[in-house]
């Protein structure tokens, strides 16, 4: 009976101790981030990538669009998206004082939509027109 009272006591010292060794209340560690980003690849994008260039349709896809920053760029293709999806219009406005809005026409039974859409640069009106016609996939493609 004593060796199985010794082992009981040695076993509970030894889990008593596990449970105090560093804790001291505070929460615990979350694990390491994965290689890719401990090594300094870049974040993924919340969503799916804006197209560029001509892709983007509208003024958008043109000599204006190009101007934006990348963030200017994203703000005026996420209105983009929003105002064909819902078919109302939208404005956006952009982190370097450019802005503009978008208005989606009737849909059209092939899941198309024409757009006029105006950015403004420098408080400079350019307007443009468009088609965007709905992806299976849920995404649009501007076909001008």
């Amino acid at each position: 009976m004593r060796p199985t009272l010794l082992m009981i006591a040695l076993g509970s010292l030894g889990l008593a101790g596990c449970s105090s060794v560093g804790s001291g209340g505070a929460p615990p560690v979350a694990a390491a981030p994965p290689a890719a980003a401990a090594a300094g690849a870049p974040a993924q994008p919340a969503g799916p990538p804006i197209p560029t260039g001509v892709a983007l349709g509208g003024v958008l896809g043109g000599p204006v669009g190009a101007s934006l920053t990348d963030d200017d760029r994203q703000a005026a293709w996420q209105a983009q998206v929003a105002a064909l999806d819902s078919g109302q219009k939208r404005s956006w406005r952009g982190s370097h004082g450019v802005f503009g809005f978008i208005e989606p026409g009737a849909a059209t039974g092939d899941g198309c939509r024409a757009y006029s859409q105006t950015i403004y640069v420098s408080g400079r009106p350019n307007r443009g027109r468009g088609v965007g016609c709905k992806q299976p996939g849920g995404s649009w493609k501007m076909t001008s």
